[in-house]
C-alpha cells in the first residue's frame, strides 16, 4: 500500500516540473515556427507572430520555473533533494541566494533564464535578421531546458529535475525515515552549502559567468543567420555590441572567481590553471580574437573566414567548457568540477549539434571568402590579424592541455596532467603575452591602410625607450631577475605606454577610446601579474620548539602558542584568542612590532576554520591590504591540548597592480561597449 506522507509541499515543485515542461515544448515550436518564418516567402504574419508568442511563453515559463526553485529553497522544504542538499537554516541570506546555482540542475537553470532574458531583447532589436537569429537562439534554448527535464526516454536519462523528492533519491525506502508518513519531522535541516562557498563573491561570480556564456550566444547565432541570409558583411556590424557585452560580462565572472579564489583558497593567488577555470577562459580569448577579425573585415575581407570560425567557436567552446565541467572528466584533475550525473551523452548532443552547425554552415560557403588579401606590412589590420592568431594559439594551447583527460578517456590513453600546472602554463604563456603586448604597442601608432614607416619608427621611440628607462630601476632593485621576466616587463612597459601616448597625444586617428583603455588594462593586468608572483614568498618559518615533521612544512610554516609571540619578517606574531561562530572557529593573530621594548599594534587577522559537520575542515584565510604589498595568512592546523595553531603566512607585493589591470579592462570593455551599443540601438542603425 502506498505511503500517504505527512507535511509535504508538493505544490511548487509540481508547478516547477509543468514549466520546465511548458519550457521545453515553446522553446522547439518557437524554434520551428521561426524556421517556417524564414523559408515560407508567402508574407503573412502568422508564422512570425506565433513565433513570438511561442518564446514569450517559453521565457515566462522559464522565470516562473526559477521563482519556484526560489520559493522552495527561501521556505527550507527540505522534502526537495536539492534544497535539502545545499541550503540550510543556519546559512544567512546572502548565501541562501547562492544556493540557487550551488548544484548542476541550478546552473543550468541560471543559464537558461539568462538566454531567455537575451532572447526577449532580440525580440525587440533583431528586425529583419529575427528569424533566423531566433531559430539558432531558441534551439540553444530546447537544449538548455532539456538539462531539467528530469526524465528517462528509452532507458536514456534526459535532465535532471531540481523538483525531485528526496525520497525519490533512494532505491528503496524500506529501513529508512522515508518509511514514515511523516518523515518530514525528522529533517531538521538541509546539508548546506559547500564552506568554500560561503563567500559574497560566489553570490555574484556564478550568475556573472553565466551571462557571460549565455551572451555568447548571440554573435554565434548572428553569424549562422548570416549563412541562411546569405549576408556576409551586415551581420558584424549588428554582432559587435553583443561580442563586447558577452566579453565584459564573461571577463567579469573569470576574475570575480579569481577574487573568491584568492579570499576562499590557501594557495595565494588568484589563478592555479585548474582545468575549469581554463575551460572558461578559452572562449574570453577566443571571442576577442573573434572580435579583432571583425573589426579588420570591415576594411578588409581577408579576415572574414577568420571572424567566421572564431565567433562561432567561441560559443562551441563555451559548451566544451560545460562538458569538461559537469560531465565528471575533470573529476581527477580539478576542484572545480562536478561529478557524472549521468547526463554526458545529452551534454555531448548539445556539444555536437552547434559544433557540426558551425563546420556545415561555414564549409557550404566556403568559396564566398576566397577574397585577394592586401599585403599592407605596415598598417594596423596587418598587426591586428598577428596579434589575433597569437592569442588563437595561446588559447589552443590551453585547451589541449587542459583537454588531457578526455583524449584518455576516448583514445586509451594514459598521458599525466602536467604535475607543476602553474609553472607549466607560465612557461607556456609567457611568450605569447610578450608577443601580444608588442602587437598593442605597434598598432597604437597605425592606421588602417598605408603607413609612413619614418614617422611610424620616429613615434614608437618615445615609448620605448621610456619602457626600457622605467624597467632598470625594477632590474636594479631586484623587483625582477630573470631575463624571460624581463622581457615581459619591458614590453608590457612599452604597450602600455604607447597605448598612454595614443590617448593623450592622439596617434593615429580614428582613435578608439574604449579599445585603448581595455588594451592599458590588459598589459597593467599582465605587468601585475609578473611583479606579484615573481616576488611573492612564503614568510612564515617555523622558529618554535614544536617539530612539524618534515623539513618543507617547518620551512613554511610557524607554530603558535597562545598569548606567545614570535619573529617573522619583521613582524612579531603573537596568537591571542579564537571565537566560535556556528561552525566556524576565528582566530585572531596580531603582528605587532617593537620600539623602545614596547609591542605595538600594526594590524591584526583572522583566519578562520569552518569544521563542517559533513563535509569536514575549510581553512579560509585572511588578508591584510596594503598599497602595495598584501600579507595573506591561513591556519594550517589547530591543536587545543596544547592550545596552538600552526599559520602559514605568505608576502604578495603589487597585488594591487593586477587588480587595477583587472578594472580598467571590465571599465575598457564597457566604454567600447556602450559606444557601438549607442550607435546600433540607440542610433536606430
Amino acid at each position: 500500500m502506498d505511503i500517504q506522507y505527512i507535511g509535504e509541499h508538493l505544490f511548487p515543485g509540481e508547478l516547477g516540473k509543468f514549466f520546465v515542461w511548458l519550457g521545453f515544448g515553446t522553446a522547439i515550436l518557437a524554434t520551428v515556427f521561426y524556421l517556417l518564418d524564414f523559408y515560407r516567402k508567402d508574407h503573412r504574419r502568422i508564422w512570425m507572430n506565433s513565433a513570438r508568442a511561442l518564446y514569450i511563453i517559453h521565457a515566462l515559463s522559464v522565470v516562473s520555473v526559477a521563482a519556484m526553485l526560489y520559493y522552495i529553497i527561501f521556505n527550507h522544504y527540505f522534502e526537495y533533494a536539492y534544497v535539502w542538499q545545499y541550503s540550510s537554516k543556519a546559512l544567512p541570506m546572502k548565501y541562501i541566494v547562492s544556493c540557487f546555482w550551488a548544484g548542476q540542475e541550478g546552473s543550468f537553470l541560471v543559464w537558461a533564464l539568462w538566454q531567455a532574458l537575451i532572447g526577449l531583447v532580440l525580440l525587440r532589436i533583431a528586425r529583419r535578421w529575427e528569424s533566423p537569429v531566433m531559430v539558432i537562439f531558441s534551439l540553444s534554448q530546447v537544449f538548455v531546458t532539456s538539462m531539467l527535464l528530469g526524465t528517462t526516454f528509452l532507458g536514456i536519462k534526459i535532465g535532471s529535475s531540481p523538483f525531485d523528492l528526496l525520497r525519490s533519491s533512494v532505491d528503496t525506502i524500506q529501513d529508512t525515515i522515508f518509511a514514515m508518513p511523516d518523515y518530514i519531522s525528522m529533517i531538521g535541516d538541509g546539508n548546506g552549502l559547500n564552506p568554500l562557498l560561503e563567500n559574497i563573491w560566489m553570490t555574484i561570480h556564478p550568475p556573472i559567468l553565466f551571462l557571460g556564456y549565455a551572451l555568447a550566444l548571440v554573435p554565434f547565432s548572428y553569424a549562422i543567420a548570416s549563412f541562411m541570409k546569405k549576408d556576409y558583411h551586415t551581420w558584424i556590424g549588428r554582432a559587435l555590441p553583443w561580442t563586447l557585452m558577452a566579453l565584459l560580462m564573461l571577463g567579469a565572472g573569470i576574475l570575480l572567481g579569481g577574487a573568491w579564489a584568492y579570499v576562499s583558497l590557501t594557495f595565494g593567488g588568484f589563478w592555479s590553471w585548474d582545468p575549469v577555470e581554463n575551460s572558461s577562459l578559452v572562449p574570453w580569448m577566443t571571442l576577442v580574437a573573434g572580435l579583432h577579425f571583425m573589426l579588420i573585415s570591415r576594411r578588409q575581407n581577408f579576415a572574414m573566414l577568420a571572424a567566421y570560425i572564431l565567433i562561432t567557436l567561441s560559443y562551441v567552446l563555451v559548451l566544451y567548457a560545460s562538458f569538461l565541467t559537469r560531465s565528471g572528466v575533470l573529476a581527477d584533475t580539478s576542484a572545480h568540477s562536478f561529478g557524472d550525473n549521468g547526463m554526458t551523452m545529452q551534454l555531448l548532443v548539445y556539444l555536437l549539434v552547434f559544433f557540426v552547425t558551425m563546420v556545415v554552415a561555414i564549409t557550404a560557403n566556403f568559396k564566398k571568402f576566397h577574397t585577394a588579401k592586401q599585403d599592407i606590412l605596415l598598417s594596423r589590420e596587418f598587426w591586428m590579424f598577428i596579434g589575433s592568431i597569437i592569442m588563437v594559439l595561446a588559447a589552443f594551447q590551453i585547451i589541449f592541455t587542459t583537454s588531457i583527460p578526455v583524449f584518455n578517456n576516448l583514445f586509451h590513453l594514459d598521458v599525466a596532467p602536467p604535475v607543476d600546472r602553474v609553472g607549466f602554463y607560465n612557461r607556456w604563456q609567457m611568450p605569447y603575452a610578450l608577443l601580444i603586448a608588442g602587437f598593442i604597442a605597434f598598432s597604437q601608432f597605425l592606421t588602417y591602410s598605408t603607413n609612413d614607416a619614418g614617422q611610424f619608427l620616429k613615434k614608437m621611440m618615445i615609448p620605448l625607450i621610456g619602457s626600457i628607462v622605467l624597467c632598470i630601476p625594477l632590474v636594479i632593485a631586484g623587483v625582477i631577475t630573470q631575463m624571460n621576466y624581463i622581457l615581459v616587463v619591458v614590453f608590457t612597459l612599452f604597450a602600455l605606454l604607447s597605448s598612454l601616448y595614443n590617448m593623450i597625444v592622439l596617434a593615429t586617428k580614428p582613435r578608439n577610446i574604449g579599445a585603448i583603455i581595455t588594451h592599458i588594462g590588459f598589459v597593467v593586468f599582465v605587468l601585475g601579474t609578473i611583479l606579484t608572483f615573481s616576488n611573492s614568498k612564503v614568510i612564515s618559518t617555523n622558529t618554535s620548539a614544536f617539530d612539524l615533521g618534515d623539513s618543507q612544512a617547518n620551512s613554511e610554516n610557524l607554530v603558535l602558542m597562545r598569548n606567545d609571540t614570535l619573529f617573522m619578517n619583521g613582524f612579531y606574531i603573537s596568537y591571542v584568542n579564537n571565537r566560535a561562530e556556528g561552525n566556524t572557529t576565528v582566530y585572531q593573530v596580531d603582528f605587532l612590532t617593537k620600539k623602545n621594548g614596547k609591542f605595538n599594534n600594526e594590524f591584526t587577522l583572522y583566519p578562520s576554520v569552518n569544521i563542517h559537520p559533513k563535509m569536514g575542515a575549510v581553512y579560509n584565510p585572511d588578508t591584510k591590504h596594503f598599497f602595495g604589498r598584501d600579507y595573506y595568512t591561513y591556519i594550517s592546523s589547530v591543536s587545543k591540548e596544547p592550545d596552538y595553531i600552526v599559520i602559514k603566512a605568505i608576502l604578495n607585493p603589487y597585488i594591487n597592480v593586477l587588480w587595477l589591470g583587472s578594472v580598467v579592462i571590465i571599465a575598457g570593455l564597457g566604454i567600447a561597449f556602450y559606444r557601438r551599443a549607442r550607435k546600433r540601438w540607440l542610433g536606430n542603425s
